[in-house]
């Protein structure tokens, strides 16, 4: 049989998303996951967003802390939730939200070039950072970082990222880009089943 070929992405793509700051200190992810859902037409207040997601001392299960938090601690303190509990409560919504990791830049290239934004989780504003292992009371252990934080990714070139920034429209470099993603090995709210 003759192999299908792998479709090209373009060089360039570029969304046009409308994002809002935070009303939270460590609200980032539901203000992120409000703009998202908007970018498809689905409108839900940040703070109906916040209140509903689960509260849970492991990240991957829910909201650890006050959303009134300090930023940069890591669990068990005031630290955010990450891709898992943000895209089971979108989809309760009714928007095909997929939470992954590993992404890769084709994969998140390919998102945007079909015209879905991608909610990336990074450290602070594309600092580098070392992750550390958390043992949640359950005995888990969990991937985290100080300074976690999200993003909407909506375009990139071959050298630029562009991204909505606590709804702050911001261009960095890729290298800047991935360096930071890679901390949370490129966790990410993708559109899809």
């Amino acid at each position: 049989p003759t192999p299908t070929p792998t479709p090209t992405l373009p060089a360039v793509a570029q969304l046009t998303v409308r994002g809002h700051w935070p009303i939270y200190n460590l609200s980032c992810e539901a203000a992120a996951a409000v703009d998202w859902a908007a970018a498809f037409g689905v409108h839900i207040a940040e703070t109906e967003f916040q209140r509903r997601l689960p509260h849970a001392d492991d990240p991957n299960r829910g909201f650890v802390g006050n959303p009134n938090g300090t930023w940069g601690q890591i669990p068990p303190h005031d630290y955010g939730v990450h891709a898992p509990p943000v895209a089971a409560l979108l989809r309760k919504y009714g928007l095909p939200a997929k939470a992954v990791t590993h992404l890769g830049w084709d994969g998140l290239r390919a998102q945007i070039a079909a015209g879905h934004p991608v909610i990336a989780w990074v450290v602070g504003h594309m600092w580098r950072a070392t992750p550390v292992v958390y043992r949640t009371a359950a005995g888990n252990k969990v991937r985290v970082v100080p300074y976690e934080h999200t993003v909407i990714v909506v375009g990139y070139t071959p050298e630029t990222v562009t991204l909505l920034d606590e709804g702050v429209p911001r261009v960095v470099s890729r290298e800047a880009f991935l360096q930071s993603w890679a901390a949370l090995e490129q966790m990410a709210i993708v559109y899809g089943r």
